[in-house]
């Protein structure tokens, strides 16, 4: 009797090739990345950032751009108000901002003992020396101070005028350096010298700060006598102009000191100024 043939269902090959194919799959598997974010590249993250900070930077000047503006139109306003006149020939002079006859100008300084007070001779000093720098060549002056102490009821610096060229300004201030503050206030003596004594003045120009009295005296001198002598002597015209030195002139204006310099301001055809 024959023997039946056993029958395998699954050859060894078909085992290997099956072995085979699942090892591929899964390499494939391992190998193959699986939903991993997207990385961007450096150099478009470094765009992206320049990018950014340029926007903020233009933010910022446009922001400054628009102070700016707003800082120039309120300079402009505040500005307009300020804008100086041209000067006008033979009168005002906007560069010490005073209205003179002329510009030839003998200034009288006060120098008695109550100057002291206050600091006025060190006021009137700087202000005299920022007066005549201003000044162009074209003006002529001189300096008269009054007392000189107990030696003399007044001073000139040259005793007659001169060009306020730069060589005679620093004489000038050499001169103002040197005043010092003693005696009383001889202001008829200062006055009727520079009347009578210097030929072609235009103007006077006469810092004080107190009642005028007799040379080495306390005793006050006639405020009217005064404002009469000087007017009859003042043939030629010449503008007295009058500067108020101290607070009293700012506080009281019922004292003789005050009308004195402001009548003869007046009557003289000059300006008053009280500080």
């Amino acid at each position: 009797m024959r023997k039946r043939r056993q029958i395998e269902l699954f050859s060894l090959s078909f085992l290997d090739l099956i072995s085979g194919a699942l090892g591929a799959v899964i390499i494939l598997y391992v190998a193959i990345p699986k939903n991993q974010p997207k990385v961007e590249p450096k150099d478009d993250i470094e765009k992206v950032m320049v990018k950014q900070e340029l926007a903020s930077s233009k933010a910022k000047i446009d922001e400054l751009t628009r102070e700016i503006e707003t800082l120039k139109a309120a300079q402009v306003k505040i500005v307009e108000p300020l804008k100086i006149e041209e000067p006008v020939v033979g009168g005002a002079n906007v560069d010490i901002g005073f209205k003179f006859k002329g510009k030839n100008i003998v200034f009288i300084i006060d120098t008695s003992y109550s100057m002291t007070e206050e600091d006025r001779m060190g006021q009137v000093k700087a202000g005299l020396k920022m007066f005549l720098t201003s000044l162009s060549s074209e003006y002529k002056v001189d300096i008269v101070q009054y007392p000189l102490g107990e030696r003399a009821p007044f001073r000139s610096m040259w005793g007659t005028i001169k060009e306020t060229t730069g060589f005679n300004k620093t004489d000038a201030f050499d001169f103002i350096y040197a005043l010092r503050p003693s005696g009383g206030t001889p202001t008829r003596d200062a006055l009727l010298f520079v009347i009578k004594n210097y030929e072609n003045v235009s103007d006077i120009v006469l810092l004080s700060d107190g009642q005028p009295t007799y040379h080495n005296s306390n005793r006050k001198d006639d405020i009217y006598d005064i404002l009469n002598v000087v007017r009859a002597e003042n043939r030629t015209k010449i503008q007295i102009n009058t500067i108020g030195v101290g607070t009293n002139f700012v506080k009281d204006k019922t004292s003789d000191q005050y009308k004195f310099l402001s009548l003869l301001s007046e009557q003289n055809g000059g300006f008053f100024v009280g500080f």
